[in-house]
């Protein structure tokens, strides 16, 4: 059977403090050639769709100083988890 068409969502929700919260989500669909593996562009869907919220979110959680909510210590060590890098 061949797959003609993958899609994938990806949905994050942001703590923007003060009990405000936002929600980003994107839906991306592709056609899939005959030469082309279905699970290879649903990943790179994944990334892309990944990295659209991200870009979204980010001039918001700059805005809020989310970098600010997400230090913290590890073992006496500052770990700053929020430049989003990861997700």
């Amino acid at each position: 059977m061949q797959i003609n068409t993958v899609g994938v969502e990806y949905r994050r929700k942001f703590n923007l403090g003060g009990y405000e919260s936002m929600e980003l989500s994107i839906s991306l669909y592709a056609k899939v050639d005959v030469d082309e593996d279905p699970e290879a562009v649903a990943e790179f869907l994944w990334h892309q769709a990944k990295a659209s919220v991200k870009a979204q979110a980010a001039p918001v959680l700059k805005s809020v100083n989310y970098k600010a909510q997400m230090q913290h210590k590890v073992g006496g060590v500052t770990v700053e988890d929020g430049d989003l890098e990861e997700f």
